[in-house]
Parts: structure tokens; sequence; C-alpha cells
């Protein structure tokens, strides 16, 4: 299998700055049109939890967020007094308070928003397979 060379790194990646240039740096390069939208919604549901983060995404581009977000209350702030219901995933202010340490702060771009997001959805529902309840076995 052949391998491809990574894509440059932007100037202002390479002085410190996270760009989301930088971010995509080592991603496979697509040449994407509208057409493609459809495989795009087949390869997200591949990969459930990709549909909610997407969500997520354009929910914050709604709001309008903006970046860099210095910390949890930049988010909380965003979401307002909302809840939104995804899949079973509940965000609101208390939730994104618990799974967004404050370590993964200060977010730069959108890219960095959807990765945190995908992994806090992931410790989500890590912390709720925990809690489920296990089958005893019983010695004969």
């Amino acid at each position: 299998m052949a391998t491809s060379t990574p894509r440059k790194t932007s100037e202002a990646t390479t002085h410190g700055r996270r760009t989301i240039a930088g971010w995509r740096a080592n991603a496979l390069q697509l040449q994407l049109t509208s057409d493609d939208l459809d495989l795009l919604e087949n390869v997200i549901t591949v990969v459930p939890i990709l549909r909610i983060v997407v969500a997520i995404g354009r929910e914050a581009r709604k709001r309008g967020l903006t970046y860099p977000v210095s910390g949890v209350s930049g988010l909380q702030a965003c979401l307002g007094t909302d809840r939104i219901i995804l899949a079973g995933h509940r965000i609101d202010n208390d939730t994104i308070a618990s799974v967004m340490p404050e370590g993964w702060f200060p977010i730069a771009h959108e890219g960095e928003l959807l990765s945190r997001v995908h992994l806090a959805l992931l410790r989500c529902e890590m912390e709720a397979y925990q809690l489920t309840p296990r089958p005893a076995f019983q010695p004969r």
C-alpha cells in the first residue's frame, strides 16, 4: 500500500499558533462536492457518535460560538440555559462542566471543539457503561 506525503503545515502552525489548517494537516485530503453529501451521511452512520458531534458542531455555529474558547464558561454561555438531548446524550451546563476538563482549554478553533466534543461523548458513554448493572454469576 502506498503512503502519501503529509501536507505541509501552515507557517502559523509552525510558530506555535493552533490553526484549523494545522489540525487538518495529516488528514486524508478529499475534494468533496454537494453530490457527496449522501456519502457523508452514510459514513457518519457507520460511527453513530459522529452524528452527535456534527449536530453539536452545527448548534455551536448556529449560536455563534467564537474562538478561542477560554474555558467551560464560554461553552456554557453559548448554550445558555438550554438543554439539548441527542441520542441519549444530555448537553447542559452541568454536563459541560463535568465532562470538559479545564485542561482541554483554550479551544483555538472549530476542529479542536469537535475533537473535544468527541472525547467528551466517549467519556460519557464509558461512564454510563461502567454504571450499568452486570449479571451476577453463581457458582454451581
